[in-house]
C-alpha cells in the first residue's frame, strides 16, 4: 500500500502501463492504454499528434491517469497540454526511450518504425495533476 508521494514517485517510475482518460466531443469518456513517465508529479505521454487522445484535449483539457498493480494504485485527474517546447519535447521523449528501454534505428525510429524526435508526427502530452489519489 502506498503511503505517502515519495512512494507513489517509486511507484510510477517502475511501472509501464497507464490508462490514459480523455473526453470525447459528445462529452463520453475515452479510455486507452498508454506508455508514461513520471516526473515531479507530471506524467507525460509521448503519443501520434493525430491520436483521438489528442484531438480530444484540444477540445476539452480536462482528463485522468491510472496505474495499478495488484493493490496499489495511483489515479491522477487534472489537466492535459500539449508541450510546444522543442527542447521539452526532445528531454521528455527521451526520458521515454530510456524507461522504455526502446533501440532507435538511424534514422530515430523505434521497431514499429515511429519517428520518436519527428515532432510534426510525434507530440508529449503533459498531465498537470489537481489531484492525485493512492494507496
Amino acid at each position: 500500500m502506498l503511503k505517502n508521494l515519495r512512494e507513489v514517485k517509486s511507484f510510477m517510475n517502475r511501472e509501464r502501463l497507464a490508462t490514459f482518460a480523455t473526453v470525447g466531443p459528445n462529452n463520453e469518456p475515452y479510455i486507452v492504454p498508454v506508455f508514461f513517465t513520471y516526473d515531479d508529479s507530471k506524467v507525460y505521454i509521448q503519443t501520434d499528434r493525430k491520436s483521438v487522445k489528442v484531438r480530444n484535449l484540444v477540445r476539452n483539457d480536462k482528463v485522468a491517469v491510472a496505474v495499478y498493480h495488484g493493490e496499489e494504485a495511483v489515479i491522477i485527474r487534472g489537466k492535459a497540454r500539449l508541450i510546444d517546447s522543442n527542447e521539452e519535447f526532445v528531454k521528455r521523449t527521451q526520458e521515454h526511450i530510456d524507461k522504455y528501454r526502446l533501440k532507435l534505428d538511424e534514422c530515430g525510429r523505434d521497431s514499429l518504425g515511429i519517428p520518436l524526435f519527428n515532432g510534426k508526427v510525434r507530440c508529449i502530452i503533459e498531465v498537470t495533476p489537481k489531484r492525485i489519489l493512492f494507496w
